[in-house]
């Protein structure tokens, strides 16, 4: 099988324990696994005279028919090395070889630039020289189960906490208050971002000064003070919400015992952390009338940006079930064999008081980070909780200068500076994004256009998209709705048109974008973008920000935009939703054939472009089924379906760079508003690298050219 190197980072290793007493061996380890690398915890805290970042090994020898024994007997640490082993290869029968494997203990920490608390530990295991296992390690500490202290002898040797599961507690609570405090007294940055320490209060709130007896109260206009705000997932209709007929009763007093689960917790958490206003939209904004809704909706980026805090209900998939419920044990890994934390003893250091005595035995805790079957495992992550799929959730958790998010697994505090779970418990932001702080700043002063602040803020409308597009909207029509607040801060430092979903001071590279997965879904029921807008498809959306922002990019556009106009519903919502939108683009239009493979979404597209070939098109006379004259190969990417003829779609070259066209791929389309007779619909993207074999590139026809431009109209 090779050698298994399992490293327990960032404790430093010391001489083998031989010779030394051990405490009992509790029957959940085998004799040779605790007189081995559990024996050698004895050690793992004596450095002296030891270089920084030097580490001893202490290795053993094993086998799968040695691992798989223990293993039926209850020994937690053989069952974890044979889990090791079967999760990195289906193929491993445990029983067909006593090969030794080489098992070796060392130490390292965990790079704390992506997480907390620092001095976290991670645990490895490599077979072979591959990475097979990751996970942190932890240690219970507090408050964790009812009316019972964790008395546990290995917490104060361990940084990181286990999670907070009792969300609800006074003391998860008062962490969390401590949160809010240490970043309104400490947090320089976000007093910079921060609006004011008392704005202007939204019309409406939820007074809960009487967390038994809330009632909806109307703020007079100027009034301000502080006022936290309520994320999170409807999932499904809300009888109780405020309407005409209600409003001045729930002014008088709203029955907590009617209102869902939701909603009762976010008035709890209000009262308990000290505040008295919350902002709920099922509440604050009086539901059947279009009016007000017109009015509030468009206030959105206001009422979350000047929000004390808000509470997010991340874990909850819909308004009835409430996110102050205990959590489970951990159950981060989705892998076969790591289902929930791996649970195993630790013999702590000798106590320097009684050197003699026999040491005490704690209790850590392993959090799969990485196995090699699942890839990276992000278990402090919210991303797969029930309020990252939904699209009006997005804007509200990037506005919120800070928020409490009520995870499946614990509760985290996010601000403008940094996010942290509370109780010390392990947090990774490698993939956590933010704003950029100029799409922040209260008065932001003039963007350059391509300046750094600039590119920075076009960048993050960028990743935003990316992030929105795989997120669901209830209502289809809603999909441009449900971001207008967030296209409202950009638009303040981009300074640009709206058009749409893309800005119309970088509309090429706007609309450079494509749907990854490669499937095909159908066209919306109704209309909600022209078909050069991500928003105009369903399923996730790829941007290529980092290739799409490069300056490079500038000077290698082969299109150039005639007009482009959108059509509002409500002149009201200029950022919401559209009716008509129309492209002019004076640009190549490269006659193409696709394949039968791209009617799934991903296949190659045929350009022709030979001399021969320019001249038919310009005469109409391209023959689609002559293939003599297909010379080049690119990459391209369905995102609608419908009544698409294959055999009349073009290509439309919008930039080059590095060898490299991209794309649009457009089918001929029928458009009352339109005011030509001959219209296009955007079908795909493609990217080119021209044919190394053929005597001619499309990148060098464009930049010579040869390619006849023409205005293409696309709606």
């Amino acid at each position: 099988m090779g050698s298994v190197i399992s490293r327990l980072l960032c404790v430093p290793i010391g001489d083998s324990a031989h010779g030394r007493k051990l405490p009992p061996r509790p029957p959940s380890v085998c004799r040779a696994c605790w007189e081995g690398p559990f024996a050698v915890h004895l050690e793992l805290f004596k450095q002296r005279g030891r270089p920084a970042g030097y580490s001893r090994e202490y290795s053993y020898s094993t086998s799968c028919s040695k691992l798989q024994v223990g293993a039926s007997n209850g020994c937690l640490w053989c069952r974890f090395i044979l889990a090791v082993v079967l999760e990195g290869d289906d193929n491993v029968d445990p029983t067909w070889s006593d090969a030794l494997l080489e098992v070796i203990v060392e130490s390292d920490q965990v790079a704390p630039r992506d997480c907390a608390p620092r001095k976290a530990r991670e645990l490895q295991v490599s077979i072979d020289n591959e990475l097979y296992f990751s996970g942190y390690v932890h240690a219970a500490a507090g408050l964790n189960e009812p009316f019972e202290y964790l008395d546990n002898p290995a917490a104060p040797y361990f940084a990181a906490e286990s999670p907070i599961l009792d969300v609800k507690s006074p003391r998860a609570l008062a962490l969390a208050k401590r949160c809010v405090e240490k970043c309104a007294d400490e947090h320089e940055r976000c007093a910079a971002l921060s609006i004011s320490p008392d704005p202007l209060l939204p019309t409406r709130l939820i007074d809960c000064s009487d967390s038994d007896h809330p009632r909806l109260v109307s703020s007079p206009d100027g009034e301000r003070g502080r006022y936290l705000a309520l994320s999170y997932v409807w999932g499904e209709d809300q009888p109780f919400k405020t309407t005409v007929s209600n409003i001045s009763t729930y002014q008088q007093g709203i029955d907590l015992a009617r209102l869902p689960a939701t909603i009762r917790d976010a008035i709890h958490v209000t009262h308990a952390l000290h505040f008295h206003l919350l902002w709920v939209d099922a509440l604050c904004i009086i539901q059947d009338s279009d009016a007000d809704k017109c009015h509030e909706i468009g206030r959105m980026h206001f009422i979350y940006r000047s929000a004390y805090m808000t509470i997010i209900a991340a874990s909850a998939s819909k308004v009835s079930e409430g996110f102050l419920q205990r959590r489970q044990a951990s159950a981060y890994s989705t892998s076969r064999m790591f289902p929930r934390d791996i649970t195993l003893p630790f013999i702590c250091p000798v106590s320097a008081k009684d050197p003699a005595a026999p040491p005490q035995v704690g209790e850590i805790h392993i959090t799969p980070t990485y196995t090699l079957g699942e890839g990276k495992l992000e278990s402090s992550s919210h991303d797969w909780d029930p309020i990252s799929a939904r699209g009006w959730c997005m804007q509200e958790y990037f506005m919120s200068p800070r928020a409490l998010v009520f995870t499946s697994q614990t509760v985290q505090f996010k601000c403008q500076t940094h996010t942290r779970s509370i109780g010390r418990a392990f947090h990774s932001w490698r993939r956590e994004r933010r704003l950029a702080d100029v799409l922040l700043r209260p008065d932001p002063p003039h963007v350059v256009h391509n300046s750094k602040d600039w590119v920075a803020a076009h960048g993050s409308w960028l990743h935003v998209v990316e992030d929105y597009s795989r997120r669901a909207v209830s209502i289809p029509s809603d999909k441009l709705v449900a971001c207008g607040a967030l296209a409202a801060v950009f638009q303040r430092a981009l300074r640009s048109d709206y058009l749409a979903g893309l800005w119309r001071a970088t509309l090429l590279r706007d609309l450079i974008w494509y749907t990854p997965d490669g499937a095909r879904r159908p066209p919306p029921a109704v209309y909600r973008a022209p078909s050069w807008s991500w928003a105009a498809v369903d399923g996730r959306v790829s941007t290529m920000a980092e290739r799409n922002l490069s300056p490079f990019l500038d000077g290698l556009v082969v299109a150039e935009v005639v007009r482009c106009e959108v059509t509002p519903a409500d002149a009201a919502l200029p950022l919401g939703q559209v009716t008509y939108g129309s492209l002019v683009l004076c640009a190549a239009l490269v006659p193409c054939g696709l394949p039968v493979d791209a009617q799934s979404g991903d296949g190659r597209i045929l350009l022709r472009y030979t001399e021969q070939a320019r001249h038919q098109a310009q005469r109409g006379l391209v023959d689609p089924d002559d293939e003599d004259e297909l010379e080049c190969l690119a990459r391209i990417y369905i995102d609608v379906s419908g009544d698409l003829n294959i055999c009349r779609t073009w290509a439309v070259p919008l930039a080059r760079a590095l060898g490299e066209v991209r794309g649009l791929v457009i089918a001929e389309a029928h458009s009352e508003g339109s005011s030509k007779s001959k219209v296009y619909r955007r079908v795909g993207f493609f990217s080119s690298e021209g044919n190394p074999q053929g005597d001619l590139d499309l990148g060098r026809l464009l930049q010579d050219g040869k390619l006849p431009m023409v205005e293409i109209e696309i709606v």
